[in-house]
């Protein structure tokens, strides 16, 4: 395997190939200088890099393992992740997927696309590194808008598929999912080629199902095949085995004898007994069972999903380009209200809450360090992609923004927390902003009165503990 990088577009054309191990030990963060770097005083320091030439020389299924897995060790790196990777020379669906450009792709005006990634890298005081994969994913589509997110089927995931660049850089199948319904929702994506549709647990969202026949009436699946006999002198038809008298066949309703199949008798079709309340049936009738979670449902319960590789739309294509035109916060779902609007809601949803026994999720992100408002107004606008057009939002203070979502149960806390992770990757950049997120669950014995007193009590009292995977804080 060659391997060369392409310097700055400022530069002159400058190429310096290297081994696989150094490439990686650059494009990795560290604080000491690589091995490589301290060898040679002209290996190219990260700044230099602009784009990475792959040339494969080993021919055979080994030779693209080889390509493949160099592929997503690049692409797991944080600034690997989003540089410009050109293949000459072979093609796998791998390739397809993570690089940029390979033999008989569309051509790729890479002077165009290293000013771009200059640029945007410019603009940003974050680097690759702590982008939330979200915003990773805007900023891919904003240097490459042509590309088309491949994806792959993969029995063993309960998700049953995976996006391959996604899952290089680190997301989760379940999350990805997740990220891509935030884009879907904005209508900034569409299908390229549908590739199969999938049917998923209502509960967990497996894909990993069991179809058995079970009984009507008892609901067992003890069902055994069973032959039955139908007597044409009376028209009687009943299971075989009572027709079975003293190894001789006659009619448990008319007492004739059967002898001659065609003439006494025939066989009706094959039938079903169930082995625990004895009904004889035709066909039993079918459910889907959770390998995963052990829900039990109908086939006309589960979540049917379409599997297919996604592109840029139209108004996808006007969002990347011109992120600060579109403007994240007029796409968002929900309804901005302010403080004493909140208050209302709150002052009417309580009170029918506790009537109804209904549950409420009021999220509270947070920090405490002045000077951070644009910062903490992009992560709200980040977490605004979760809400439906019946949630609200309201930026409470200069340091808490609150989050109001009606009808949400306890137990839907976690599942809200996974999708929050995914979108914003809070466990880096809680470390950087110090910014926290909070759910409280509505109502409570604490909730009494009119919103505007005890809401700033609720504030500013301590969160309950949350498990540890978990980047959120929880408290009810």
């Amino acid at each position: 395997m060659r391997i060369a990088v392409v310097g700055r577009a400022a530069t002159p054309p400058l190429e310096i190939r290297l081994e696989q191990d150094s490439l990686l030990r650059v494009l990795c963060p560290s604080s000491e200088p690589s091995h490589a770097q301290a060898v040679s005083p002209s290996f190219p320091v990260l700044e230099q890099f602009s784009a990475i030439h792959l040339f494969p020389e080993e021919d055979g299924p080994d030779g693209l393992r080889q390509l493949d897995t160099l592929l997503s060790a690049i692409r797991a790196t944080p600034h690997g992740a989003l540089i410009p990777i050109i293949v000459e020379g072979a093609v796998t669906a791998h390739v397809q997927a993570l690089a940029n450009q390979w033999p008989g792709s569309r051509a790729m005006h890479l002077e165009t696309v290293i000013e771009h990634r200059e640029a945007l890298e410019a603009s940003e005081a974050r680097d690759d590194q702590v982008l939330a994969p979200f915003e990773r994913l805007m900023r891919w589509w904003s240097l490459y808008p042509e590309h088309v997110l491949a994806v792959s089927l993969a029995a063993e995931l309960k998700a049953g598929c995976h996006w391959p660049l996604l899952s290089a850089w680190g997301i989760e199948a379940a999350a990805q999912r997740n990220l891509l319904d935030a884009f879907e929702h904005r209508s900034w994506i569409e299908e390229k080629a549908l590739v199969t549709r999938t049917r998923h647990c209502r509960q967990c969202r497996s894909v990993h199902l069991n179809y058995v026949d079970v009984c009507p009436r008892c609901r067992h699946l003890d069902l055994t095949p069973l032959d039955g006999l139908h007597c044409f002198a009376c028209e009687h038809v009943d299971r075989m085995d009572r027709f079975a008298q003293h190894d001789q066949l006659s009619c448990p309703k008319c007492r004739v004898r059967l002898r001659h199949i065609g003439v006494d008798y025939d066989r009706p079709l094959e039938s079903l007994a169930c082995g625990k309340c004895d009904l004889w049936l035709v066909e039993g009738e079918v459910e889907a069972h959770c390998l995963d979670c052990g829900q039990t449902q109908q086939p006309g319960e589960l979540v049917q999903q379409r599997i297919a590789s996604l592109q840029l739309s139209g108004e996808g294509r006007r969002a990347v380009a011109a992120p600060d035109k579109v403007g994240m916060s007029t796409s968002l779902p929900g309804q901005r209200v302010v403080p004493s609007d909140l208050h209302h809601m709150l002052d009417l949803l309580v009170p029918l809450a506790r009537r109804h026994s209904h549950r409420h999720l009021l999220m509270v992100l947070s920090h405490d360090r002045d000077g951070e408002h644009d910062l903490l107004e992009g992560m709200a606008q980040r977490l605004g992609s979760l809400l439906r057009d019946t949630d609200l939002i309201c930026e409470y203070t200069a340091h808490q923004w609150l989050f109001l979502l009606p009808h949400t149960p306890r137990e839907r806390f976690e599942d809200v927390a996974l999708r929050i992770q995914s979108l914003t990757d809070l466990k880096h950049l809680d470390g950087q902003l110090n910014m926290s997120l909070e759910m409280h669950e509505l109502p409570s014995e604490h909730h009494s009165g009119k919103a505007s007193q005890w809401l700033p009590n609720l504030l500013v009292g301590p969160p309950s503990s949350v498990p540890e995977s978990l980047s959120v804080s929880e408290s009810a």
